[in-house]
């Protein structure tokens, strides 16, 4: 069973969201100790203003995570607000949590308000296109291309 809720309601989940993002993103978060990972964490912990985390549990273990943000880069400004920060721990892959996590950050952007939301994805454009979101276009970055697409809500 998948349980999705605030990263606010379940602050005991940062050091492990920390511990899994340094893990997964090694080059991304080489300059930053695990302590200020998790002061990161803590600044995505509203439940009625952006950013807002949601975290998955599958069966009770923490599973995944995903955030509603303004926008996680300045070369997309305009891109507003954005899902992003998807990641399913390697053991709980293939079991329709990215993919709830999707939906519920959806719901949220919704209960805020908003019309549209956004995300790029280098890996989850299948959730995205499952979904009935829009590709919009192929983003590079330094790290490669990124894929850009959009939901009205």
């Amino acid at each position: 069973m998948i349980t999705i809720g605030f990263l606010a309601d379940y602050p005991n989940t940062i050091p492990t969201l920390a511990k899994w993002f340094g893990d997964q993103w090694p080059d991304y978060y080489a300059n930053r100790s695990q302590s200020e990972m998790e002061q990161d964490f803590l600044e995505d912990t509203s439940r009625d203003r952006l950013p807002s985390r949601l975290v998955a549990f599958e069966s009770s273990a923490l599973a995944g995570t995903i955030i509603l943000r303004e926008n996680g880069t300045e070369m997309l400004s305009e891109f507003q607000p954005e899902l992003g920060g998807l990641y399913v721990v390697e053991s709980h892959r293939g079991h329709g949590i990215a993919t709830e996590l999707v939906r519920a950050g959806m719901q949220l952007a919704r209960n805020q308000g908003y019309k549209t939301v956004f995300a790029t994805t280098v890996a989850a454009a299948g959730i995205f296109e499952r979904l009935r979101w829009e590709f919009l276009q192929t983003v590079v970055y330094q790290e490669g291309p990124t894929a850009l697409y959009r939901c009205k809500l």
